[in-house]
Formats: structure tokens, C-alpha cells, sequence
């Protein structure tokens, strides 16, 4: 064990790194349990962490890397950047909700742009869980069904998963305070866009639309800020997974903007490189968002339809997949000298 620990890399937050490491402070239980046991142990171990906390002991359950808190990131320079993009025009309800949680985030993270950016990813979450889930439900009373939308809102929620850990490899996750405020926030905007989606998808969408563009207007800015420490500085190895990763078809999903164009491969050499392409990332959120806001109120889909009984294949594009093997040939042979017979009958009987 003094051996693992020795070996850590002093940058990264130990238990977040490398695979092996960290194993002893994994739970036997690890595993899918019964909702009540999980509640449980979570509000067991909390509580432990809120009663440090209010001991003045400290409540983090994992070393912070030392750069961390030598970061820096100014409300005021973020809200310059957004007061030089073009306005997104907003119902005032969607407004009312994203001036709340910028407000409340320029508050509570104010010179702690890690702890901020877990804050952001954890709410960001929210949105595609909520369109999937109304989208699941409109499916399931036969409203309306769009498989290649859900499957483009499951793929932008993974890409915010990988943001998410990557802010908790750096620390992001560590105070108590933090969590309560994330978690419990992130429920109540998800049942908030549920109901925006529900009264009408253009308003959920607009929302995303505008915390996607907080997000890389924060990114941005905090990447230029410190681009000489991040420089300096070797990328987390769940950043490298993702970024570097031989399957990417989630990550080439989502980016609806890019579909007739070269796909991103973007380095992943330095802290720097992270920062910059969560940026990015949350760029094509932007756009992606536009497009599904756009087509709501009667534009063109941000992604090919057809994914019903029908299918988007052409007749001899069919022929040829079907009857690439002898099992398909003879199948494709048996069905057709079925269907010439049955018209033969038919032509029989008139």
C-alpha cells in the first residue's frame, strides 16, 4: 500500500488516477443495491463528512492537487466575454431561471474555478436527462418518437459525464457544501426543464443554449488566464481516455454542427489542451442546442430521419446488405418467389 501511495503522481487526486490505484478505498458493496440500502450508506458517510466540516477538521475525502487553488478565474472578465457575444433572445421564464444559477454560481465559486466548473458540469447533466425522459414517455404514449434525437441528447450527456470526471480527478468534488449544493440543485433543474420541455421543447432547449454558452464563455476565459501554468502542467489520465480514445462515436455524435465535416480529433498533451477542448466541446453543445431550438419552431432537424418501420436505406442498398451472404440469398430468393405467387393468385381471383 505505502508503495502504491509513493508512486501517485502528486498532481492528480489520489483513487482518481491510473487503474489499480486506489483499490483499498473501494467498498466491497461496490455493486447495484436496493435504493434504500444506497441511501443509507450515502447519508451515513455524508454525515460524517458534514460533522468534520463543522468541526473546522475538514470534510474532503481526497487530497486536492496543490495547483488547484493557484488557478484563477474573474466573475467579471466571464461576464465581459458574454457581453460581447451576440444576446440569445429568451422567454422570460427561461431567463429568470439562468440568471438564478449564474447568480448563484458567481457567488458560491467565486475564485474557485475547479469547484465551479464540477458545480456547472453536475447541472449541465441535467438537461439531457430530462429531454430523454420526457422523450422516453411521449414514446411511450404513442405522442412522438425520434430514436436519433434521444440518441444525440444520451451522447451530449456522456461528453458532460467526462467533463464531470474530469473536474473530480482535480478535486472539484471535495467539500461538502459543494455537493449539497450541486446535487440538490441539479434535482430541481431537472424537474424545472421537464416542465420547460413539457409546456414547450423550444424553451428547454434555449436554456441549454444559453448555460452551453456560459460554459464556453468560463472555459474560455479560464483557459486564457492561466494558459502558462496549464502549460506546465501533464493531463489527467481520465482526460487522456477520453480524448485520445480509439472509440469515439459518442463523442462524434453529439457534434450535429460537424456531421459533413472532418471529425475532431483534438491533443491531449497538457492541462492546457484539456481546458481548451471542453471548451470546444461545450461549443458544439451551442450549436447542436440552436439546431434542436430551431427545429422545434419549424426548421430543418438537426439530425437524419427515419428511424421508424421505414427505413432510410434505398431499395438496392438493401438488396445488396441482405444478400451479401447464402443464408441471405436464399432467403431474399424463398421471400420473392413467395410474393410472385401470392400476386399470381391474386391476379387469379379478379
Amino acid at each position: 500500500k505505502d508503495q502504491q501511495v509513493k508512486s501517485r503522481p502528486q498532481y492528480f487526486v489520489p483513487s482518481a488516477t491510473f487503474k489499480g490505484l486506489g483499490k483499498d478505498e473501494l467498498s466491497e458493496e461496490d455493486r447495484p443495491m436496493p435504493a434504500w440500502d444506497l441511501a443509507t450508506a450515502n447519508f451515513q458517510n455524508e454525515f460524517r463528512m458534514l460533522v468534520r466540516a463543522a468541526r473546522f477538521r475538514g470534510a474532503s475525502r481526497r487530497t486536492v492537487p496543490r495547483y488547484v487553488d493557484t488557478l484563477e478565474l474573474k466573475n467579471e472578465a466571464v461576464a465581459e466575454r458574454e457581453r460581447r457575444r451576440e444576446e440569445v433572445p429568451t422567454p422570460p421564464p427561461v431567463r429568470l431561471a439562468y440568471d438564478v444559477l449564474c447568480w448563484f454560481i458567481d457567488v458560491v465559486f467565486e475564485d474557485r474555478p475547479i469547484q465551479r466548473f464540477w458545480f456547472l458540469e453536475t447541472v449541465a447533466r441535467m438537461p439531457y436527462f430530462a429531454y430523454t425522459s420526457v422523450l422516453h414517455l411521449y414514446e411511450t404514449f404513442g405522442w412522438w418518437r425520434s430514436p436519433q434525437l434521444r440518441a444525440v441528447h444520451a451522447a451530449q450527456e456522456d461528453n458532460e459525464l467526462h467533463h464531470l470526471l474530469i473536474m473530480e480527478s482535480l478535486g472539484g468534488d471535495q467539500r461538502w457544501l459543494d455537493r449539497f449544493f450541486a446535487q440538490h440543485g441539479a434535482v430541481a433543474y431537472y424537474w424545472l426543464l421537464i416542465s420547460f420541455f413539457v409546456i414547450d421543447p423550444k424553451w428547454s432547449y434555449n436554456f441549454s443554449r444559453l448555460i452551453e454558452a456560459h460554459a464556453v464563455d468560463t472555459y474560455g476565459e479560464f483557459a486564457d488566464a492561466n494558459e502558462a501554468k496549464l502549460r506546465k502542467l501533464p493531463p489527467p489520465p481520465i482526460a487522456v481516455g477520453y480524448y485520445l480514445s480509439e472509440e469515439l462515436y459518442l463523442f462524434d455524435k453529439f457534434q450535429t454542427a460537424r456531421r459533413n465535416l472532418p471529425k475532431r480529433r483534438p491533443p491531449c498533451a497538457t492541462l492546457f489542451d484539456v481546458f481548451s477542448n471542453i471548451r470546444d466541446d461545450e461549443e458544439q453543445h451551442v450549436l447542436t442546442m440552436q439546431a434542436c431550438e430551431a427545429w422545434s419552431e419549424g426548421g430543418a432537424p438537426p439530425v437524419p430521419l427515419g428511424f421508424n418501420f421505414n427505413s432510410n436505406l434505398e431499395e438496392e442498398d438493401y438488396i445488396s446488405k441482405v444478400t451479401q451472404t447464402g443464408e441471405g440469398r436464399e432467403a431474399w430468393i424463398a421471400w420473392g418467389e413467395e410474393v410472385s405467387q401470392s400476386a399470381n393468385a391474386m391476379k387469379q381471383r379478379r
